[in-house]
């Protein structure tokens, strides 16, 4: 679908994020005009205020409160950004006619589920943010099945990359070893699946350019992305210090206080593979390989 985006009207929402940042790059390189939502999507007087003057085809829906721990010490705001800030979002879109909204969920909905995860899961999150993250997908099925408003939700594994400033292993422990500091792990029993952020972007455009066809044969239009395999945090801090060369550098444990944390997370990719033709190109040593070589250039900046 070389020419599907040219010319299309697209908003992003949360477009300054680190997932953001990458989809506009790549939506604008495939000749769509891209349009940012930055402010406070809980706002319903300014999210129809963008909606009603842009005359958008298509929405993705990134801006949220994703920070676990933030969600963790004081929750309303998190609800108030995750859910009324998705329901306001839908109804703007519904409003306004859109093309196709998509969803940006996580695959924390699922919770306490046998692995891997697939998408006939019933969410059972077992925290705030996870809890937030539940309820927009129910609201956006509801805009799905309800007013036959053409919504995908995109459940995403762990994403990484260039870019990535928030606290997550990642980013958090190459900056540790950019100071020559000892990068921490707070439980070698928590295992996930990572991601890297151009096959994050390939799957958000991928389910955009196929949603028409897809509601054509598909009641429930929910996509696992991921690779399928996942690793605990000290197999991934470990292979940073090898592919960063500093060995010298020893990671130090610390007690993990999560509350309620699943130990172990990953996703079944095998509809994306079916119905979308995709699959992730990126292996973990090349991902973090660019990642790492990113952090590196900007420290010398």
């Amino acid at each position: 679908m070389a020419h599907f985006w040219k010319n299309k009207r697209v908003l992003i929402t949360g477009a300054s994020g680190f997932v953001g940042k990458h989809l506009t790059k790549r939506l604008a390189a495939l000749k769509a005009s891209v349009d940012y939502f930055n402010e406070n999507v809980s706002d319903s007087n300014k999210v129809n205020s963008v909606f009603n003057s842009g005359k958008y085809h298509f929405c993705y829906h990134l801006a949220a409160q994703s920070l676990l721990n933030i969600a963790g010490k004081d929750p309303i705001p998190t609800f108030d950004t995750n859910i009324r800030g998705t329901w306001n979002v839908l109804e703007a879109a519904r409003q306004n006619k859109l093309e196709g909204i998509i969803i940006a969920s996580t695959t924390h909905v699922y919770g306490k589920n046998r692995l891997p995860f697939l998408e006939t899961y019933y969410p059972r999150p077992t925290g705030p943010y996870e809890t937030s993250k539940a309820c927009a997908d129910i609201l956006a099925q509801t805009y799905a099945n309800y007013y036959a408003l053409p919504v995908a939700i995109a459940r995403c594994v762990n994403i990484y990359g260039p870019g990535d400033q928030n606290n997550r292993i990642i980013p958090k422990t190459i900056n540790f070893l950019l100071k020559n500091q000892h990068p921490e792990i707070f439980s070698n029993e928590t295992t996930r699946d990572y991601m890297y952020i151009d096959d994050a972007t390939d799957a958000y455009i991928t389910l955009g350019e196929n949603l028409k066809n897809l509601m054509k044969i598909l009641s429930n239009i929910t996509f696992n992305f991921g690779t399928g395999k996942h690793y605990s945090n000290a197999y991934i801090v470990n292979r940073i210090i090898k592919l960063s060369a500093t060995s010298s550098v020893k990671p130090i444990f610390l007690e993990n206080n999560r509350k309620l944390e699943i130990s172990k997370q990953y996703v079944s990719i095998q509809k994306a593979k079916e119905f979308l033709n995709w699959k992730p190109h990126y292996s973990l040593d090349e991902g973090l390989k660019k990642t790492i070589k990113w952090y590196q250039e900007e420290k010398t900046l």
